[in-house]
């Protein structure tokens, strides 16, 4: 599905006040140490051990990455602690509207202070990637000729979140998906009810890297998140998301066909073809496998 391009908006065409509100949480997950890490990345060019799905490019040195580059670090403390970054932002006007219009804290006010501070970092990884490879992925020069990458794609990469092909921003969105995936624990989807286009967010929901199940954000999550918008400090934003117990857990593809769950329909290329449930289960969705866990390590600690 080949997307439209989206009417935008800068911080200055918001509201003095919510506009303030945004810029306060955006210092606050730019001041993190989580956010200069991936960023540092981004401006490496690459990832990092950790951060790597290998099965994408198939770069199998990155594997011995272990940390980003001391320059990248220096560069992207540098970044984070300016407003260059968030000054140039360009936002969706609907939702930028939506925010604007919603009273201060309500739900619906919460989601779109979510949604436009996930697109805030989708866009600047994006823009760092721009900045510092205009021609695309590093190879690292010890390295030349190994692995083997299929066209178009990258190693800033999430599995389904890939479609460089049709994405507005074409391999920038790509590496922008990458950074919401270990930023804010997946990328951040919403369900958006049954008018299309119509960017109503009546849940807010992760998608984990592949091949994880979506999993609801609380109220308590959302709230706390929020919540940064009238502190005075940078405090923790409790990054990235985990699941709580007794959240809704969804399969991606039926979330996306069936329910309308996802932040811009184009984002997705997913078949109507059924494929199963996935066969993996994460740690935090297993209370009884995580108590075993906590039993054992309290069993063998010295």
């Amino acid at each position: 599905m080949a997307p439209t391009h989206s009417i935008t908006v800068s911080l200055a065409d918001i509201d003095q006040e919510r506009a303030g509100m945004l810029k306060q949480v955006l210092s606050t997950l730019l001041r993190s140490s989580t956010v200069k890490d991936v960023f540092a990345q981004v401006i490496d060019g690459l990832p990092i051990k950790s951060t790597y799905e290998l099965t994408l490019t198939r770069r199998f040195e990155l594997l011995s990455r272990m940390e980003p580059s001391a320059q990248s670090i220096a560069l992207s403390n540098k970044f984070c602690s300016s407003s260059e970054m968030s000054d140039n932002l360009e936002l969706n006007a609907r939702t930028a509207q939506l925010y604007q219009a919603a009273p201060l804290y309500s739900y619906s006010f919460n989601m779109h202070l979510l949604e436009l501070a996930a697109i805030a970092v989708h866009d600047m990884a994006g823009n760092l990637f721009a900045s510092f490879h205009p021609d695309g992925e590093p190879r690292l020069e010890q390295a030349a000729g190994t692995g083997s990458q299929q066209q178009g794609l990258i190693s800033l990469s999430t599995m389904s979140y890939i479609r460089s092909d049709i994405y507005p921003r074409g391999v920038l969105d790509v590496v922008g998906y990458w950074a919401e995936a270990h930023i804010f624990g997946g990328v951040v989807v919403f369900d958006r009810g049954a008018e299309e286009g119509s960017r109503n967010c009546y849940g807010a929901y992760i998608h984990p890297p592949y091949p994880a199940d979506l999993f609801q954000l609380s109220d308590s999550q959302i709230a706390q998140f929020s919540s940064q918008a009238k502190q005075q400090r940078n405090d923790d934003l409790n990054l990235p998301f985990i699941c709580q117990p007794d959240v809704r857990k969804l399969n991606p593809n039926h979330a996306f066909l069936e329910l309308n769950i996802y932040r811009d329909r184009y984002e997705r290329d997913v078949s109507p073809i059924p494929r199963g449930r996935s066969c993996v289960i994460r740690l935090e969705n297993d209370p009884d496998l995580k108590e075993f866990i906590h039993k054992a390590n309290e069993m063998f600690r010295p």
